[in-house]
């Protein structure tokens, strides 16, 4: 097995040689691949925005939360309302609905989180149950559009960004939402990583592992739970914008604005591996693969995967994802992130620096 030191010239060698490659696929993907494959990346940046923000409420903070939908929902909704009613352009929604996404976060978290456990997980279930109500409430038709949702929300141009130059077409929109959920994507990963290696970060750590304890050693429980789960609903709304500019349509009854959005985004989480940076990218793409793989299954009984999931006329990608959890909790708790990091070890080892004051 081979032992690397920490900041050693080989582990930066190692860490420059994958950041080279990650950028090289990054960038093969918008340039080499056809629209629809990037079309499925974009779709699946979305995801892995959500399932992240989800990761910084349950995943580091261990508050159990299935309510993320209805925070999807409200990015959606924002988005959709500032460009079709007040002319906004669509760059400048992701702002305004970061933070209404935020505001309405702290007072759902303010109350609810004081309690634990499955109540906490009841409260939130009903908060992403009664969001699509809400929508559909005739007195708020004037505003949502009730059951039909909103549509024909989308870019009229596309903005020319440097060096991407000017996109037009079918082509071109699959490329520009490609890089605009990678930036956004990017973005959200940084500030889940500068909080996890703060301060902030250790005290959610904390509070999972021991919150008794976490009180004792000086940390605010309340305003910590609090504030997290407000970022956490921006960072789900900034997904919300993505998905309703991808497709130009929100709806009540769209598929990640009602509870099962909250489930997918959980099941995204724990299989890539919660409470780790990585593990909603490895689950969101694992997902977007497996739902464009099984969509067809419903519909052609073929094969071993039709004949036992040929009873549905939709694609069966939550259900076998769900039955995967099943197997990856048996065999690897720590999900799929964990797993490969155990693989990894056989291999090489990182030697953490040594911190111990010089006598």
């Amino acid at each position: 097995m081979l032992k690397i030191k920490e900041g050693s010239l080989q582990h930066w060698a190692i860490r420059i040689v994958g950041f080279a490659l990650l950028a090289l696929l990054v960038i093969y993907i918008p340039t080499q691949s056809e629209t629809a494959r990037i079309g499925q990346f974009a779709s699946a940046f979305t995801l892995i925005i959500a399932a992240m923000s989800l990761n910084m409420v349950l995943g580091f903070t261990g508050q159990i939360s299935l309510g993320h939908s209805a925070f999807f929902g409200i990015g959606g909704y924002t988005a959709a309302i500032l460009i079709r009613d007040h002319g906004w352009s669509p760059g400048y929604t992701f702002y305004a609905a970061a933070v209404i996404a935020f505001v309405v976060g702290c007072l759902i978290g303010l109350p609810v989180l004081r309690i634990r456990g499955a109540y906490l997980a009841l409260v939130t279930l009903a908060v992403a149950v009664l969001f699509p109500t809400l929508l559909r409430w005739k007195k708020l038709e004037w505003l949502t559009d009730g059951a039909k949702g909103i549509d024909s929300v989308k870019y009229d141009d596309l903005p020319v960004w440097p060096i991407l130059g000017e996109l037009k077409g079918r082509d071109g929109r699959a490329v520009f939402s490609y890089w605009l959920g990678l930036l956004v994507l990017v973005i959200v990963y940084l500030v889940c990583r500068g909080l996890i290696r703060s301060r902030v970060g250790r005290s959610l750590i904390a509070i999972r592992d021991n919150e008794t304890a976490a009180a004792v050693m000086g940390v605010n429980v309340t305003r910590t739970k609090v504030l997290i789960f407000g970022i956490s609903a921006s960072m789900c709304a900034l997904a919300g914008v993505l998905a309703t500019l991808n497709s130009g349509v929100v709806t009540p009854d769209g598929q990640f604005v009602t509870l099962l959005g909250s489930i997918i985004f959980l099941l995204i989480m724990v299989v890539g591996g919660a409470g780790t940076l990585s593990g909603p990218i490895i689950g969101g793409l694992v997902y977007v693969w497996l739902d464009n793989t099984t969509r067809g299954i419903g519909t052609d009984s073929s094969g071993v995967l039709g004949f036992v999931f040929g009873w549905t006329d939709q694609s069966p990608a939550t259900l076998i994802l769900g039955l995967a959890l099943i197997v990856i909790m048996l065999f690897a708790p720590t999900g799929l992130m964990g797993l490969l990091r155990k693989l990894t070890r056989r291999i090489m080892t990182i030697i953490p620096r040594d911190i111990s004051p010089t006598q």
